[in-house]
């Protein structure tokens, strides 16, 4: 518990950095990497926790401003949002029990929870509103909408989290593990190969054929 509060409590604190301060703007880089660290392996019942855990820490020090003004309206606001992230974390670990801890499905999942706190009024956005000042993402938000910076963020930190994986797996071996290291080679030489492995969702299974 102690562990995931420290880990959801830094994306929030990056988050909030992100957003409030337009100087830190490339903090939402990095911001969710602590939290997707802790979710890519986690049950529904677990990423349930992790959303709320993410959320309740993101509004109550969004919101300590206003809190003093307007408390029961405040705190409303912060039990629902915080809900919201819960819901998130619950359905990015149904999908993950279901079709692995995809990139594109969880960097697709986010987009939406962004996109329905922006339509309920909760934020002008979280990753996709500490970027616009940056001349080459107002071109990409222009063309395709706030929707593909969250996208390309999310998929970013989920690229490295498997990046960092990969090369422990690599490390851990007690012996030199050629087939692995001869794995790498073949994937860095055939970029597509690499993009068909990172982006694999594993399938179902149908019933067997009967002669």
């Amino acid at each position: 518990m102690a562990e995931d509060f420290l880990f959801c409590g830094s994306s929030a604190l990056l988050l909030l950095i992100a957003n409030l301060f337009p100087g830190y703007w490339y903090f939402s880089f990095i911001a969710l990497l602590p939290f997707l660290w802790q979710i890519r392996e986690a049950t529904a019942r677990r990423g349930l926790r992790l959303g709320l855990l993410l959320g309740l820490t993101f509004w109550v020090f969004s919101s300590l401003d206003a809190i003093t003004i307007a408390f029961w309206a405040t705190s409303v606001k912060i039990v629902c949002g915080t809900i919201l992230f819960a819901l998130w974390g619950w359905i990015v670990g149904l999908a993950r029990r279901r079709l692995g801890f995809n990139p594109v499905i969880v960097a697709g999942l986010w987009v939406f929870f962004e996109l329905a706190l922006t339509k309920l009024g909760y934020t002008t956005g979280l990753l996709a509103h500490s970027t616009p000042s940056v001349s080459f993402g107002l071109k990409l938000i222009t063309l395709f909408g706030l929707g593909v910076i969250s996208f390309a963020v999310v998929l970013l930190n989920v690229a490295l989290i498997e990046v960092v994986l990969y090369s422990l797996l690599l490390l851990k071996s007690s012996s030199a593990d050629f087939s692995s290291a001869e794995e790498l080679i073949v994937l860095i030489e055939n970029p597509i190969l690499f993009i068909e492995d990172f982006l694999f969702v594993p399938g179902y299974r149908g019933p067997p054929r009967q002669a």
